[in-house]
């Protein structure tokens, strides 16, 4: 009986070691900040001044930290059509994920919204902005208020989509409510599933 439980044991180790080998991305896109944050060049990603599709006026804005969101964020606009930026620190967070947990909590201590670098917006020319990020501290990243509070939400639609290793989308929502005072929040969506996005774009009319 014991040989028997020692071989369970061991092919469950083995078995997990396999996948853990195997699915190493998904594991770790799903447990956090785990990839290298190796910065992508900003016309790769961004793109502005394009014919809306369907009459939309959308702006897709984001912020990624290791590669996550902004895959998603490609993603929709590929589906929404409008313009696409990406909201970068000035000064870069470390490679490492515990570096990063520590220089964003040393922002959330302090209270001091950090410096951004983004392309300058018309914001006339949106009525709806997609806004994603990931979750840090149960909120959006301070620098996504920095980007809320440097351009005119006034009359827009913000609708939110975020990637999380565990945490809800929820708490988040009064945060940037708050930097967007004069915007109205729309549906939020946690889209660490990504078949959840098609959905939650049609219910928002942004797909037929």
């Amino acid at each position: 009986m014991k040989k028997i439980l020692l071989y369970v044991i061991i092919a469950l180790l083995v078995g997990g070691g396999i996948f853990y080998f195997t699915h190493k991305n998904f594991v770790l896109g799903r447990v956090g900040m785990t990839f290298t944050n190796k910065p992508v060049a900003a016309e790769t990603t961004d793109s502005v001044g394009n014919v809306t599709k369907d009459g939309k006026r959308v702006l897709v804005a984001y912020y990624s930290w290791g590669g996550n969101t902004r895959r998603l964020a490609l993603a929709i606009h590929k589906k929404v059509g409008g313009d696409i930026v990406e909201i970068r620190p000035a000064n870069q967070y470390p490679e490492g994920y515990k570096g990063t947990v520590k220089a964003a909590k040393l922002e959330l201590d302090s209270g001091k919204l950090p410096e951004i670098k983004v392309t300058k917006l018309n914001m006339s020319d949106y009525d709806t902005i997609l806004l994603g990020y990931p979750i840090w501290y149960y909120r959006e990243p301070l620098l996504i208020e920095s980007f809320l509070r440097q351009i005119d939400t006034n009359g827009k639609t913000i609708l939110i989509f975020a990637t999380s290793g565990g945490s809800p989308v929820d708490p988040s929502i009064a945060t940037v409510s708050k930097a967007a005072p004069k915007a109205k929040i729309g549906d939020a969506i946690l889209a660490n599933d990504s078949s959840l996005i098609e959905p939650w774009l049609k219910k928002n009319g942004l797909m037929k």
